[in-house]
Formats: C-alpha cells, sequence, structure tokens
C-alpha cells in the first residue's frame, strides 16, 4: 500500500471513529434528558397558612445536575385572580410558575398549584384534616381500626396531619373544590376546575385575553334526514328468532364465564335491534341496561372526532406542523412533527413516562424539550402522549378544557347525557346507548339529533388508512375493526376495560358491549359476540 493510500485509509478510520464517538456522546445525552423529562419539583409547603410563599426545588437536585447541569431556579406566583403576588394577603388558590436556563440554553417551565388556608397546621393542632374510611382491603381487622378512631389525634402523629402540606393534590383538590359551582355539574371535578384555570393564566401570560373561541358548536340542520337513535323502541320483528336467541344465549354465557357483567347493545339499519344486560354487579344484582361503564381508550376515538370538528372549520391542518399552535415546540427540529403524527402513534415520544399526562401542564414545554432528540414518524408505537398534546392544541386555540368541550360540542348536541371524561385517552364513562348514539353519528357521516358535526368529506378523512412504511392502518381515532365477519370497512377503538365498539358503514351495523373490565376469556367471546351478532343482521 502506497503512503498516499495509508493517509487515505488513516482518515477513513479516523472519520468512523469521529462518528462512532459523536453517535455515542449524543445517545448518551439523549438517554440523559429523556431521564431528565421524570424529575419533579416539589416545594416545602403545598397547603400553607398565611405569610410567606413556599419555596421550590427539585425532589432530587443532584440527579438533575448529573443529567442536564446546575441552574437556578425563578418562581412566579400569582393569586387566584391571576395577578402576580410576592406574599400571601388572602386564603385560597395560588399557581407558582417555575422557570431555569439549562447550561445548554434551553428555558424549562413547570407549574404547581398551592392552597392558602386560613390556619396553618402543626404538630400540636386539635384538627386532623384528612378521614380516611376503614382499610378492609389491607387486612385491618375492626378491633384495630375501631382503637384508631377512638385515638385520632395520637394515632394520627405524621402523614394524616402533614398529608396537606406535603402532596400536590392535596392543593390542586382544595383549590378546585374552592371553587366548584354551587349548583351540581357532573363535568365538573376539582381537577378539571384546576385545568382550567391554569389554562386561562397562561393564555393571558401569552397576551391571548379576551381571544374569542373560534370553533363554532355543532350547527341545527334546517332539514335532518339523518337517523337518530329510540332508547325506547326496539325493532327485532324481522330477524331470525333462533339466531336472535343464540345472541342472548352468548351475552349470557359471556356475563357468567368472564364473571363480568356488561350491557350489549346492537343497531341495524338506524333500529336498536338488541338491547340487554347479562351479569351481575358485586352487590350480586343484575346491573340495568342505563349503567355507566368505564369506555377507556373509546375516549380517543371520541378525541379525534372532537378534532376532525377544528379541521372541518378550517381551524387546524392535520399537516400542520405542531408548533403552528403550540409555539413553544417551534424551531426547526421540532416542526417535523404535524397533528397527524399525534393521532397515528408515530410521534417516536413512546418512551414517555407518567409526565405525558392531559394534567402536566408543562407538557407542552417538556415535549419541546425532548423533542429533537426522537426519530418523528419512522415506527408504530401505541401510547396515550400524542393524544394528550393533541388536548393542549385544542386548549390553547379555544380557552376551554377538553372535558368541557367534548360536553359542548360532542356529548350535549348528540344527547349523550350520561357520558363524561376528564382526558383525551382513556376517562370516558358513560351508557351503552350514549356509545351507540356516538356511533350513528359516524355511520351518518358526521350528523345527528338534528345537528352536522362536520361533513362527509372530513368524516371520510379520519378513517383508517395505510400508514407509511408500514402495514398496518389507523385513522384520527379509528383503527380497523374487520374481523370475525364484519365489513372491510368496519372501524371503531379497543378499550382496556375490554368495552367493544365497532361500526361496520357497509352493514350499517353498530355493536357495542359495554363493561368495566375484561374477565375471563374475553377474546373468546368477544370472537362469538361478533359472530352471532354478523350472523343475525346477515339477512336482513
Amino acid at each position: 500500500m502506497n503512503g498516499k493510500n495509508i493517509l487515505s485509509s488513516r482518515k477513513n478510520v479516523c472519520g468512523s471513529l469521529f462518528l462512532f464517538f459523536i453517535t455515542v456522546v449524543c445517545g448518551q445525552e439523549s438517554a440523559q434528558l429523556r431521564s431528565f423529562m421524570d424529575e419533579m419539583i416539589e416545594c416545602d409547603r403545598y397547603v400553607f397558612g398565611p405569610g410567606d410563599l413556599p419555596k421550590f426545588r427539585w425532589s432530587n437536585e443532584l440527579q438533575v445536575e448529573n443529567l442536564i447541569g446546575k441552574f437556578p431556579l425563578k418562581v412566579t406566583y400569582f393569586d387566584s385572580d391571576f395577578q402576580q403576588v410576592t406574599s400571601t394577603n388572602k386564603p385560597g388558590r395560588y399557581g407558582a410558575v417555575i422557570e431555569g436556563i439549562t447550561p445548554a440554553g434551553f428555558i424549562v417551565k413547570r407549574y404547581v398549584t398551592l392552597f392558602c388556608a386560613p390556619v396553618d397546621f402543626d404538630d400540636y393542632s386539635m384538627n386532623v384534616p384528612i378521614v380516611i374510611n376503614q382499610l378492609k382491603d389491607y387486612g385491618i381487622p375492626n378491633e384495630q381500626w375501631k382503637r384508631y378512631n377512638d385515638n385520632i389525634e395520637r394515632f394520627s402523629f405524621g402523614n394524616l396531619k402533614y398529608f396537606p402540606k406535603r402532596d400536590a393534590d392535596a392543593a390542586i383538590f382544595l383549590a378546585g373544590l374552592n371553587e366548584l359551582d354551587s349548583v351540581p355539574n357532573k363535568y365538573d371535578t376539582p381537577r378539571i376546575k384546576d385545568r382550567q384555570w391554569w389554562i386561562t393564566l397562561k393564555r393571558k401570560l401569552e397576551g391571548h385575553t379576551g381571544t374569542k373561541n373560534p370553533l363554532a358548536v355543532p350547527q341545527k340542520v334546517i332539514k335532518p334526514t339523518s337517523v337518530s337513535l329510540s332508547d325506547s323502541e326496539i325493532s327485532f320483528a324481522k330477524y331470525d328468532s333462533v339466531k336472535l336467541e343464540n345472541l342472548r344465549s352468548v351475552c349470557s354465557e359471556w356475563g357468567v364465564k368472564g364473571n363480568v357483567p356488561h350491557v350489549s347493545l346492537i343497531v341495524h339499519k338506524g333500529k336498536v335491534i338488541f338491547h340487554e344486560a347479562f351479569g351481575t354487579g358485586e352487590n350480586g344484582k343484575s346491573v340495568p341496561i342505563h349503567s355507566l361503564m368505564w369506555a377507556a381508550s373509546i375516549t380517543k376515538l371520541l378525541t379525534g372526532v372532537l378534532m376532525m370538528q377544528f379541521v372541518d372549520q378550517g381551524i387546524v391542518d392535520l399537516d400542520a406542523p405542531v408548533s403552528r399552535y403550540l409555539p413553544e415546540l417551534s424551531g426547526k427540529a421540532n416542526d417535523k412533527l404535524t397533528v397527524r403524527h399525534l393521532f397515528i402513534h408515530i410521534t417516536g415520544l413512546h418512551f414517555a413516562g407518567e409526565w405525558a399526562s392531559d394534567w402536566n401542564g408543562a407538557l407542552e414545554n417538556q415535549v419541546a424539550h425532548v423533542l429533537p432528540t426522537v426519530n418523528v414518524g419512522e415506527s408504530f408505537s401505541y401510547n396515550r402522549v400524542g393524544y394528550a398534546i393533541a388536548g393542549k392544541i385544542m386548549e390553547r386555540i379555544t380557552g376551554c378544557a377538553v372535558p368541557y368541550l367534548f360536553r359542548d360540542y360532542l356529548f350535549q348536541p348528540i344527547g349523550m347525557y350520561s357520558a363524561y371524561s376528564d382526558n383525551t385517552y382513556g376517562g370516558l364513562y358513560c351508557t351503552a346507548m350514549d356509545l351507540a348514539r356516538f356511533g350513528q353519528m359516524l355511520l351518518n357521516r358526521g350528523e345527528y339529533n338534528g345537528f352536522k358535526f362536520f361533513s362527509a368529506q372530513t368524516f371520510e378523512k379520519m378513517l383508517p388508512e395505510k400508514l407509511a412504511n408500514n402495514d398496518r392502518r389507523w385513522g384520527i381515532g379509528t383503527s380497523p375493526m374487520n374481523k370475525y365477519g364484519l365489513s372491510e370497512s368496519a372501524f371503531g377503538h379497543g378499550a382496556a376495560s375490554g368495552t367493544v365498539f365497532c361500526i361496520d358503514p357497509k352493514n350499517e351495523l353498530i355493536i357495542v358491549s359495554a363493561r368495566n373490565s375484561e374477565g375471563k376469556s374475553h377474546r373468546e367471546y368477544e370472537k362469538k359476540f361478533i359472530e352471532s351478532v354478523v350472523s343475525l343482521v346477515h339477512q336482513n
């Protein structure tokens, strides 16, 4: 080998080693940044008496320093009226905005709810603020529990006394509870009130105070022609009685052998042809057909439908970068993430832990921090984080918390009067009939109960499509359900609770089995259930 070739060879080796070194170093930095996402801010008192405001720090300061370096924190406090304060002069809600600039130059932001109580808690207080029910599931016998009740002051020294001070959720609960309206409203909880308060404060800090919500509520159709369902009419006269009895038998057996009560409802060609409850609850009594059940991840389909109203009205573009709607994500490295990516589970954020939640007020900031290390669009990984981010987009645009958007833009106009959900990915509770009405709106391609939710063209845009570089099909909150005899056009969404929700446009069919858990032999009976439904409606 001549000298020139030797020199060239050495350059190639050095170049390869340099690239390897850079890859290793970047990989380590990426791993450290992702680990930092799980680090928490804490303060000395979440619930406190009048006077000085609480102080903040990282729960594990040494770990934060090891992961991304040391940097100071600046805290800005606000009272319940969104006014900046430096001390407490009245009881009630307070909010702390914590900021710091990392050695790499990123502005970290976190948001913490505080509550000022008229009195402080100390070791000598005669007021034990927390009362708990008997811990039967923990094996505490009745006699020991009676001793606790008779000696609450002495026995509760420690955790029970300090719970309000030391627990962030206690401040959220007290602040939200303090702001609940006197008129009962099932859509409100202390956590939702807290969420709305932070949405309003952040919009004020961004200069959006007074900005009108651009999303129009579903419009009344002048001459409605679409089908609406009645839960008081069941039409099965045209259906084979033997097949109908077979369906009933499968459902009954599923309730017994699965050991989970459920409510099954079938809609065919705009008519309810089956609506019955099976199995017994923990009290041994039969469940009513209008029982509230946990729809779990079917919530994601609800979120997709809500977002498609923004799309239909030209407010959101599915293929636009998320940064268009959440400015925190601005930057060339982050513009790769689009709204569509959020719904089809290819964000690359599958590693995200508990911080990737609707309830994290700093979600946008944390996503912006970690996103440059992420490979967006390369692989499918089912998770909740995309839907949580989509919720932040809708909240930023409207100024309304997602639970209120569900109420005003879906539940009330559709007539899902029992339904509620406090998040975008798994919080839906509703009846089987609520789900059926929601399904019929989709079968009607965006119309129901005299309201138009979006156009037929927009409905088509949310259906499952083949993903790039992947044989999987997925849509905007929709997944394929072409199984057990259903048509290729069937769609819906699965649920951790085992609730079955299938919509088959070709056969004008909606299948619901609402339940709170899968129970035993779920896949076996789901198959039998759907096959018996398909058999029943096949000739009609």
